[in-house]
C-alpha cells in the first residue's frame, strides 16, 4: 500500500490538489500500479510453483490416493448400508415373527391361566366331594360295623333258636313216643290229638296270619283251646319254635284272645 502511494505521488508526480490535479496522469499511474501488482503476483506464483511443484505433486498423489480411498470407502459404506438395510429387514422380519410368537404365547398364557383357575376350582370341588365321600364312607363303615355286630347277634340268636327248636322237637318226639308207649292221651298242647272237626281258624286271633298259623300247626297247635292253655314257659318255647318274638305273643294277648273264642 505504501509502495503504491510512493509510486503514485513521487514517481508519477500526481498532484492531489484539485487545482493542479491531472486525471490522465492519475489513471496511467493507477494502471501501471495494477500492472506491476499483477506482474508481481505472477512472478510470486511462478517462483512458488517452481519451489513447491514436488510438494504439490506429492499432495496431488496423496489427493488422488485419498480420492481412491474415498471411493473405496464410499463403496464400502454403500455395501455396509446395503448390509445394514438387509440386516434391518431381517431384524424387522424376525421382530415381527417374535411379536407374533409373543402374542401367541400371551394368548396361550391367558388360556393356561384360565385353565389353571378352572382346574383349581375343580380341584377344590373334588376335595370337597372327596371329603364328603370320606365322611359318607366313614358313616357307611360305621353302619357296616353296626350291621356286622347285629349280624353276629342274629347269628347267635339263630343258633340259640335252632338249639331251642332242636330241643323242642326232641321233647315233642319224646312226648309222642311216651304217649304211644303209655297209650294214654297227653295234655301237652303240642301233641294232644286233635280231630279234624276240632281245628280252629287261628287267623281270627289278632297277630296271627296264615304263615304263623302254619307254623303253629307244624308244632301241633290247631285250636283255640291249645293256645288258651299255654303257660308262660310254654309261650317262650312256642315263640322260639315258630321263630317269632315271645313278647309279641304276650303283647297281642294270644292266650286271652283264644280263651275268649273258647268261651
Amino acid at each position: 500500500m505504501l509502495s503504491s502511494l510512493w509510486y503514485f505521488l513521487s514517481v508519477k508526480g500526481v498532484i492531489i490538489d484539485l487545482k493542479g490535479f491531472n486525471p490522465q496522469v492519475a489513471w496511467v499511474a493507477i494502471i501501471e500500479i495494477l500492472v506491476m501488482l499483477l506482474v508481481a503476483c505472477l512472478l510470486g506464483y511462478a517462483i512458488a510453483w517452481h519451489y513447491r511443484s514436488e510438494t504439490i505433486d506429492d499432495q496431488n498423489e496423496k489427493l488422488d490416493y485419498q480420492q481412491a480411498e474415498n471411493k473405496s470407502l464410499t463403496h464400502a459404506i454403500d455395501e455396509y448400508k446395503n448390509q445394514v438395510e438387509s440386516w434391518r429387514e431381517r431384524q424387522k422380519h424376525e421382530l415381527d415373527g417374535l411379536k407374533q410368537k409373543l402374542s401367541e404365547l400371551t394368548s396361550q398364557r391367558e388360556k393356561l391361566q384360565n385353565q389353571k383357575v378352572d382346574l383349581e376350582s375343580s380341584l377344590t370341588e373334588s376335595k370337597t366331594e372327596i371329603q364328603e365321600v370320606k365322611s359318607r364312607l366313614q358313616e357307611v363303615e360305621n353302619e357296616i360295623g353296626t350291621l356286622r355286630y347285629r349280624n353276629r347277634q342274629l347269628d347267635f340268636q339263630l343258633k340259640e333258636t335252632e338249639e331251642s327248636n332242636s330241643k323242642l322237637k326232641t321233647e315233642i318226639e319224646f312226648l309222642v313216643t311216651d304217649r304211644k308207649e303209655k297209650k294214654s292221651v297227653s295234655d301237652h298242647p303240642f301233641v294232644r290229638p286233635v280231630e279234624s272237626d276240632e281245628k280252629d281258624d287261628l287267623t281270627k286271633i289278632k297277630g296271627v296270619g296264615p304263615f304263623i298259623e302254619k307254623r303253629l300247626n307244624m308244632i301241633g297247635i290247631y285250636t283255640f283251646q291249645q293256645l288258651a292253655e299255654l303257660s308262660p314257659e310254654m309261650i317262650d318255647r312256642v315263640g322260639a319254635a315258630i321263630e317269632f318274638f315271645p313278647h309279641r305273643i304276650i303283647r297281642d294277648n294270644w292266650v286271652g284272645q283264644a280263651s275268649s273264642f273258647v268261651k
